[in-house]
């Protein structure tokens, strides 16, 4: 028995420090979550509408492990924010990235309570700032330090790009329309192989010029049973015509790249 423990926990360690930079769309049901790995080190974004994102958690990372290097929550709502509360509980996390737009709900200020308590140093997003972690760059783009705060809050997702050896991935949180359009001005040029659809495929989200621009091959919608008609027909088929292959985690579950 603790040959075969010793044989878990080694294979566990060359899996980890061997590995190539791996971005994990957890299916968390109406929400976001995404785990992005490079060898030994984690980093979360967003933690999904409940305590979802702790199971998916456990089927991606080793048993042993109870460390996260980075935490970015893209905004403070329900559906990104509300799974966040057990991972503090339950791992070590270092530092936490959030917008910095105000958004006051009582969740928020619970949420702002339990970082205090958990010790993670909390920082606000300034897109001068990137993370590195071994092959893997986490480019933070928007929103602006300089910029004011946006009526709707969806509009100040933290957007990030992510680097790895190979291919990169943009999370556009539930940014829509105008942001897409900020994003290509500030940013012309910006491309990326897999696309983490905006806003749950809303049909505010995925414009036609910014699915051009960007010359994407893979677009995934993180979304659950919903009311509110995410998908979009309008943006699946936005995504169609832009030569997307789409995945969703209501079908298809966790989806997996390696970049």
């Amino acid at each position: 028995m603790l040959l075969l423990a010793n044989i878990y926990i080694w294979q566990g360690i060359t899996v980890r420090a061997d590995g190539s930079p791996t971005i994990y769309f957890l299916n968390v049901g109406q929400g976001d979550s995404t785990l992005i790995t490079s060898g030994s080190r984690q980093v979360l974004v967003d933690g999904g509408p409940d305590n979802s994102v702790i199971a998916e958690l456990s089927r991606v990372m080793p048993a042993w492990d109870r460390t996260i290097d980075l935490i970015v929550l893209t905004h403070p709502q329900s559906d990104h924010l509300t799974g966040l509360f057990t991972v503090l509980e339950r791992y070590q996390v270092s530092e936490i990235l959030a917008t910095f737009a105000d958004y006051d709900s009582s969740l928020n200020r619970e949420w702002l309570k339990a970082v205090k308590k958990s010790g993670a140093k909390l920082n606000y997003v300034d897109p001068s700032d990137d993370y590195y972690f071994g092959d893997l760059c986490i480019d933070t783009l928007l929103p602006l330090t300089s910029s004011a705060q946006s009526a709707d809050i969806n509009e100040d997702s933290v957007i990030l790009r992510i680097s790895g050896r190979e291919s990169t991935a943009l999370l556009m949180g539930d940014a829509g329309f105008a942001t897409e359009e900020d994003l290509l001005n500030i940013y012309p040029g910006a491309s990326a192989n897999i696309l983490k659809v905006g806003h749950h495929g809303s049909k505010y989200a995925s414009s036609t010029n910014f699915l051009d621009q960007i010359n994407l091959g893979s677009a995934v919608i993180s979304v659950g049973k919903n009311s509110y008609g995410h998908p979009s027909p309008d943006t699946l088929d936005r995504l169609s015509q832009a030569d997307a292959k789409i995945y969703r985690t209501d079908t298809d579950g966790t989806v997996k790249f390696e970049l």
